[in-house]
């Protein structure tokens, strides 16, 4: 198994086995979400007035979506060439191919040392979660916004491995371009500009920061004009119930990286008995933290709050799973943000920074593990991917999940407790 993995093409295999499935999916009009096909047809009338009027939502008002309306544009200009809405979804799903190829892209500039094949096999996980299925079928922005911050990291990552500090060139141009676009799609990218700048401010000489930062003011200027002219795109749903969203985040987070660590301290124990202490400690804050923020833990679970929160009002029909999970996904945070200061304070605009009234599983996938393995500066990722098995399980709890929202999607569990 160990040489057909590392010898042979079955990354790309999968990935071509994996893109087919999801046209497959396309074909049945997949949508495990529920909510996917009421947000395209919803919106589809903002995608015509766009055609009609192209500062519908940039200033003119839209009452269609509390996003930014990049991704309609680009719609609705695909629109003049492919009239036809079923097959614009369609070339729409194609294209959204491009975001587990990109994924790829990025892991080999980062990790040019593993096998390529693990990687491939890495960047066709993408295309069995479910959030990304049902975005990239449904022509949701999602797709969009994965797609230009994708191309962001990919010039960060080369930016850094030139570690070309004295000028701007033309990746760090790129980066923050492509990072700009993102936001114009989806508003929360703009915490990953906001870490983005630290890190220019921490590697770049001053006149170098001070011009970049002339370049990323110019390009928020219409960010900014259309935040003026209409607030609620700035702050969307966001609340300060930070004793809801600290909780839930963790959860959703701890979701991810369960299997990654769990796997890890099987075969890499090392890793984490060399800090023992600080885990400890760790524990003990997080169990603590989670017990009073419960207490005043009160979100509708019917709407958003992540997969585990579903299944413990499922499974036990009490929050006790979801306190527990929480309590790791604290845990594994402290872990990051001991390894690197910086993954502190990415970490932290993501718990702060993801704060709504409601809270969707979706902002976090497949984000946060292209955040995980290619903008957090961690031992974790590289030993995970120096053990080709650590995949196979990967791909198994994965594909579990799949099937669960699935099964969920027919049987309609979650609308039913």
């Amino acid at each position: 198994m160990k040489n057909l993995v590392e010898n042979y093409n079955l990354g790309k295999f999968f990935f071509l086995i994996l893109s087919l499935s999801l046209l497959v999916g396309f074909y049945f009009n997949e949508d495990v979400s529920g909510g996917s096909t009421v947000d395209f047809y919803n919106t589809w009338n903002y995608v015509l007035a766009l055609k009609e009027n192209f500062f519908i939502g940039w200033v003119e008002d839209a009452h269609w979506s509390l996003h930014f309306p990049l991704h309609y544009i680009i719609l609705s200009k695909l629109n003049f060439i492919i009239t036809d809405r079923y097959l614009l979804r369609l070339f729409f799903c194609i294209v959204s191919i491009l975001v587990p190829f990109l994924f790829y892209l990025n892991l080999k500039v980062k990790f040019n040392y593993i096998n390529k094949n693990i990687l491939w096999l890495l960047a066709s996980l993408i295309f069995i979660l479910p959030t990304f299925r049902y975005s990239a079928i449904w022509a949701n922005d999602h797709i969009t916004a994965l797609i230009f911050f994708l191309l962001s990291t990919l010039f960060f990552l080369k930016w850094e491995k030139k570690a070309n500090y004295e000028k701007l060139d033309l990746n760090i141009l790129l980066q923050s371009v492509f990072l700009a676009l993102a936001v114009y799609t989806r508003q929360y990218y703009a915490l990953i500009f906001l870490y983005f700048m630290i890190i220019y401010f921490q590697k770049l000489k001053f006149i170098t920061f001070i011009k970049i930062s002339i370049f990323v003011l110019i390009l928020a200027l219409p960010g900014l004009w259309m935040g003026y002219k209409h607030p609620v795109l700035l702050y969307t749903i966001y609340t300060t119930e930070y004793y809801n969203s600290l909780i839930i985040n963790s959860s959703i987070i701890s979701f991810y990286l369960m299997p990654i660590v769990f796997f890890l301290m099987i075969s890499k124990k090392e890793l984490f008995t060399d800090k023992k202490k600080y885990l400890l400690t760790g524990a003990i804050f997080s169990i603590l933290l989670v017990y009073l923020l419960s207490n005043s833990f009160n979100y509708n679970y019917h709407v958003g709050g992540g997969f585990l929160l579903k299944l413990s009002i499922i499974l036990f029909n009490n929050n006790f799973l979801f306190y527990l999970s929480s309590v790791l996904g604290f845990i594994f945070l402290i872990y990051l943000s001991i390894e690197n200061k910086n993954n502190l304070i990415l970490l932290l605009l993501l718990l702060f920074g993801l704060s709504g009234t409601y809270i969707f599983q979706k902002y976090f996938e497949p984000m946060f593990l292209f955040i995980f393995f290619l903008l957090l500066n961690s031992k974790l990722p590289e030993e995970f991917l120096k053990n080709y098995k650590n995949l196979v399980y990967l791909y198994i709890y994965i594909f579990c999940y799949f099937i669960s929202a699935i099964i969920n999607d027919i049987l309609q569990l979650t609308k039913n407790i």
